[in-house]
């Protein structure tokens, strides 16, 4: 029987966490249970129902997802970068990353990755990085 694919939804915090989603397929209502760190392009088969859905990521406001790291991108003026700035990223899970530009090289396209502050690696309790892009602005 030919399988009828169908996206889902879910946002970066619904992907940080875990969720429920219901859909009705036909006359009956299935639940997915989506697992921390799922990606997008996970599929969830209903043979009995001839229905696949595949996860797709909403886009997020300051987040972008690279695989298990999430990026943001922080723009800084000149003068900001050379003399370094105080930084707090508000995270998924309601808590906030604070760290300090001070002594370190900041420049245009440069990175600055902070450990297991990232998505939730599927199966453990390992997680990916958080990874600060930075824009130097005049």
């Amino acid at each position: 029987p030919q399988l009828t694919e169908q996206k889902f939804y879910c946002t970066l915090e619904e992907l940080f966490r875990g969720c429920q989603k219901k859909f009705k397929i036909g006359p009956k209502v299935v639940a997915v249970d989506v697992k921390p760190g799922w990606k997008e392009g996970t599929k969830v088969t209903f043979d009995q129902d001839g229905v696949r859905l595949v996860l797709a990521q909403r886009k997020h406001a300051w987040f972008t997802r690279e695989g298990d790291d999430l990026h943001w991108e922080c723009s800084l003026t000149r003068q900001q970068a050379a003399r370094g700035v105080a930084l707090t990223v508000p995270m998924l899970d309601g808590t906030s990353v604070k760290l300090s530009t001070k002594g370190e090289k900041v420049y245009h396209g440069g990175c600055m990755a902070v450990a297991q502050h990232g998505m939730p690696i599927k199966g453990g309790p390992e997680r990916g990085n958080l990874v600060i892009e930075f824009r130097i602005t005049d």
